[in-house]
């Protein structure tokens, strides 16, 4: 099956882990992997680098940012030229729309990586109109990543979605001292990790808040924030709180190793889709202490392989990370264990042969 994967870039992000994994896994099945970025691959494109050999990487070479109807016509081209049995769609939809219009025999596949309410933004908003007709004339076929996400796309736009269950490949985990390891100030420091983009999704206000109160109230405990300066303006916001104990990284291409030392994966983010990085906490035996979000809550059950919070609220959150420091050694070791039990599921062999039964129907 000749497959196409296409989307804007592949900066580090569940979204581009997603792509990376997935499209790597089908080329390693036999399957003719294309995946085109419709920027040029700058050197922190960590995704693009990752991709599998197997895999045919293309660039429409975009430069400048914003959107441009040059590139909706270059995209339009490059599906025409390429013969492809499946388009899969990832992100910004509206780059797509000729080519969905004027190739009325080709296969289109659109994933939506986040809950269908927050997918939407800016340019998606304003043609909102037309993508709803795509998907409910079946000439855009939905896929949604968790049972949360393919119900809030059921409720958004009228008509139904493939499920086909976000996996990824067992991480591959280093045994060498890393960040973790020195943020330990005492014996006793457990060591928490976030990672994330700075991003209004991912709450990270609300989460060094309630580290800081934490370590005001005696705890020790330390926070390590990896993820790309995307915002800015929140990250200004964080910068008061770091400190020792509250410490930015930044982008990390090691997040499973980090995780693998940790004593636990803090998510309270406001949305979310299915995130890559709490099936990589699961795969490692990091308990993951999240928010009850987006597919978070398909994956995590409180108490058996994690903690959820009442909500994305600071004093939800609070209470969590208490429940989380009153755990005993014995129930720490339970809980790690059933996080790599319920990781299986989640692997990305399961993914790609979900994705591939929805190609062929």
């Amino acid at each position: 099956m000749r497959i196409l994967h296409i989307h804007p870039s592949m900066l580090s992000g569940g979204i581009e882990a997603m792509i990376c994994a997935t499209a790597s896994e089908m080329a390693r099945q036999g399957h003719d992997v294309t995946f085109c970025s419709i920027y040029q691959p700058r050197p922190d494109d960590i995704f693009w680098y990752q991709l599998s050999d197997a895999v045919h990487k293309q660039t429409l070479g975009k430069q400048s940012t914003g959107f441009s109807l040059r590139e909706v016509f270059s995209v339009y081209r490059f599906i025409r030229r390429g013969h492809f049995d499946v388009v899969q769609l990832h992100g910004f939809l509206y780059y797509f729309f000729l080519a969905v219009l004027l190739l009325p025999r080709q296969k289109f596949f659109y994933t939506l990586h986040s809950d269908a309410r927050m997918e939407s933004f800016k340019w998606d908003v304003r043609f909102f109109w037309l993508k709803k007709l795509m998907f409910r004339l079946g000439r855009v076929r939905a896929i949604t990543i968790s049972p949360a996400s393919q119900q809030s796309f059921s409720e958004l736009y009228g008509c139904q979605s493939a499920l086909c269950q976000n996996g990824i490949p067992m991480p591959v985990v280093s045994e060498a001292r890393n960040a973790v390891d020195e943020a330990r100030l005492t014996p006793h420091t457990r060591v928490f990790l976030h990672p994330g983009r700075i991003t209004e999704a991912k709450n990270q206000l609300v989460l060094v808040r309630v580290f800081d109160r934490l370590i005001r109230e005696g705890h020790d405990v330390a926070l390590l924030i990896a993820g790309k300066e995307e915002d800015d303006a929140i990250l200004r916001r964080l910068r008061p709180y770091f400190s020792d104990r509250i410490q930015f990284l930044g982008l990390r291409t090691d997040v499973p190793s980090l995780m693998a030392k940790a004593d636990g994966m803090c998510l309270p983010s406001v949305w979310e889709g299915l995130p890559v990085t709490l099936l990589e906490s699961l795969a490692v035996g990091c308990i993951p202490i999240c928010s009850p979000v987006g597919g978070i809550v398909n994956v995590v059950t409180d108490g058996r392989n994690g903690l959820l919070s009442q909500s994305s609220r600071e004093e939800d959150y609070h209470q969590a990370m208490l429940r989380f420091l009153s755990l005993g050694a014995d129930e720490v070791a339970r809980l790690r264990q059933q996080c790599i039990r319920s990781f299986q599921p989640y692997h990305i062999s399961n993914t790609v042969q979900q994705y591939l039964q929805e190609y062929m129907r």
